[in-house]
């Protein structure tokens, strides 16, 4: 992709799959003057940029480039992750994981990096021997060669279905696209059945072994929707939930 706004416009059109109708339809505007901007016949105004970035949902990154190609400063920030004025939000990160304590949460980046996690995922952690990896990709493939994870195969599948529904939600991510590849070339994925799997459940855990202790784990995803900065918006928390009694008393009795 080009610096210029209109090859911008173009690719993110065709990453969302809409025709210069469909955009102008979405935007309040006419497809001449998407038409126009695209061939850069046209230029933008800055509410116009902001439209269109918003109707076609670029990431706020993207947003900041296409300002900039259109000769305007970027209107999200990308602030350290110590900055004062995102406080708040770790905040709220650390209540909502002290609130679901004793049973885990993690809070991840884009990338799936642990960036905090409450003590009952670092207790579960360290109980699957996976102390020491910060990334939940690599956790998952740190115990593909064990018998930890009793149903691994439906868990990667679904991991892998969910770095898809985000890379197609970021028009593509290298570092996400790479975990793709190195989960669906593993062995154990390559000899499974996929036939054999039942995607008809209502809910499917992750069914752990833990020294005879059978856990059945659920996960639920929250992300906060009023940030503006460019990486911490895509902060997401992820709260583990007990799947059948037995699990919840472990997590009780921990």
């Amino acid at each position: 992709m080009s610096g210029a706004f209109g090859d911008i416009l173009r690719e993110w059109r065709g990453i969302r799959r809409y025709s210069q109708l469909d955009l102008s339809l979405e935007a309040a505007t006419s497809a001449r003057h998407v038409s126009f901007l695209e061939s850069g016949r046209a230029k933008p105004s800055k509410n116009m940029v902001l439209k269109l970035s918003d109707a076609l949902e670029m990431p706020k990154a993207i947003a900041n480039q296409a300002l900039n190609a259109a000769g305007f400063a970027p209107a999200f920030p990308q602030l350290p992750v110590n900055a004062e004025a995102l406080e708040p939000l770790h905040a709220a990160i650390r209540l909502m994981l002290a609130n679901h304590d004793p049973l885990p949460g993690i809070a991840m980046d884009r990338h799936w990096d642990i960036i905090n996690a409450n003590p009952a995922a670092v207790s579960l952690f360290s109980a699957l021997k996976i102390t020491g990896v910060g990334n939940m990709v690599d956790a998952l493939g740190a115990v593909a060669d064990s018998d930890i994870i009793e149903n691994w195969e439906e868990t990667a599948l679904l991991a892998i279905a969910r770095l898809r529904t985000e890379i197609a939600q970021l028009g593509g991510d290298r570092i996400l696209e790479r975990y793709v590849t190195q989960l669906a070339a593993h062995p154990r994925l390559q000899a499974a059945d996929i036939s054999k799997i039942d995607f008809s459940q209502a809910v499917i855990p992750s069914v752990f072994n833990i020294n005879g202790q059978r856990l059945s784990i659920f996960t639920t995803l929250a992300q906060f929707g009023a940030v503006q900065d460019v990486l911490a918006c895509d902060i997401r928390v992820e709260l583990m939930f007990p799947s059948d009694d037995a699990t919840r008393a472990y997590f009780e009795r921990a």
